[in-house]
């Protein structure tokens, strides 16, 4: 018997995919002789409706989510397993680290459709060729540094940003089992962990490339206006950059002075299954079929949405898609960023000992003992 699903979507992947995400939907609802009711609304709103609405059998039957989301919903009880619905060899289509941002206690709690990711975003004027180490990317910004002009310019103090070299030194959030995260092992104040913020603190107070509190709002404008070659961001903000006339480039970041390539926290946009839901299996074949057929034409859509599909770029139309190439190159060597409800209570305490060390406030050290011991405790506090 023909069901009726709801489904709700949201403008992370941005309004011109929210469409073709619609369009994939009614496809597979007259292929199948489904309904499906689709609600369509804005991300932060929808992920805080979730939490009351399903609980009250006014949620959705499935809904796009965010990978970080999927610890609270599980451990909450509001979403189930999917990993039926998808064959070993469905399965194998999809990068690796766009199934692992799913994955909690060894099972799949959504089919991923998208990534975002931090890169090194460059102006090719005036970089004609991508560092392909940070030494290399040290000596050539400092080239490029006069006055008002930068060779690299990033938000450095921040955590989500400089993360990809606290973890090339050895530095990480939660140790990933293999099968899941494990929220007793935390790795913030390691000898890899300390020496990766120092080296952070080195591009401020060593080699001088950038001052130690660059604003978000600081990195983008500089580079829009031409005034910093080189960036640490993602593809969000890469049509605006267009628009200002940039010519860019977009390049994995550099490797380490340690020889071992950055790792920036990538997150992931995907489909989840409501715990409520009458209709389980039939909304989690929809989401494999989102799974199968959104990544390219949300990704064309919208080129912040980097595909999920490892064997994209063997597709034609984006063989000469070098931005593409370097996103993708760049989603190979990161991390998802945790989805497990522990990730909640890191957040205030890595941003305070990054900022404060980056800035010159406080050691490493100290700084990141602080941090590890703060967070230990939250979690105890909060289990």
């Amino acid at each position: 018997e023909p069901v009726t699903l709801n489904v709700w979507i949201m403008d992370r992947v941005g309004t011109t995919a929210m469409a073709e995400v619609k369009t994939i939907i009614e496809k597979w609802a007259a292929d199948t002789g489904n309904t499906v009711i689709v609600t369509e609304g804005n991300q932060f709103e929808m992920m805080n409706k979730i939490p009351v609405a399903i609980p009250a059998g006014e949620g959705p039957d499935l809904f796009m989510t965010v990978n970080n989301y999927i610890g609270g919903h599980y451990a909450a009880q509001l979403i189930v397993p999917v990993e039926d619905a998808l064959t070993a060899e469905e399965k194998a289509k999809y990068t690796q680290g766009s199934i692992d941002s799913f994955t909690l206690d060894g099972h799949l709690l959504g089919v991923p459709i998208a990534a975002d990711v931090n890169a090194l975003v460059y102006n090719k004027d005036l970089v004609a060729t991508p560092p392909a180490t940070m030494d290399e990317l040290v000596t050539l910004s400092k080239s490029l540094t006069t006055g008002d002009q930068y060779g690299l310019l990033y938000q450095i103090d921040s955590f989500w940003y400089s993360y990809p070299f606290f973890s090339a030194y050895g530095g990480y959030v939660f140790k990933w089992t293999g099968t899941s995260l494990d929220p007793t092992d935390i790795g913030f104040d390691n000898e890899g962990a300390i020496e990766g913020l120092k080296y952070i603190r080195s591009l401020v107070e060593t080699e001088k490339l950038m001052p130690g509190d660059v604003t978000w709002e600081v990195m983008n404008s500089y580079f829009t206006e031409g005034k910093s070659a080189m960036i640490i961001t993602n593809p969000a903000m890469v049509p605006s950059f267009k628009d200002a006339g940039i010519n860019l480039g977009v390049a994995p970041i550099p490797t380490a002075p340690n020889g071992v390539d950055p790792r920036p926290f990538a997150t992931y946009t995907g489909f989840s299954v409501s715990a409520y839901s009458k209709n389980q299996a039939e909304a989690a074949t929809l989401a494999a079929y989102l799974g199968s057929n959104l990544p390219l034409p949300i990704y064309k859509a919208n080129p912040g949405n980097i595909p999920v599909l490892s064997d994209i770029l063997a597709d034609p139309s984006l063989k000469d898609d070098a931005e593409l190439a370097g996103w993708m190159a760049q989603l190979d060597k990161s991390d998802p960023l945790p989805s497990i409800n522990e990730m909640n209570f890191v957040w205030a305490p890595a941003t305070t000992a990054f900022q404060s060390v980056v800035q010159g406030k406080e050691a490493a050290d100290v700084a990141l003992k602080a941090a590890q011991a703060l967070i230990i405790q939250t979690i105890a506090e909060n289990k």
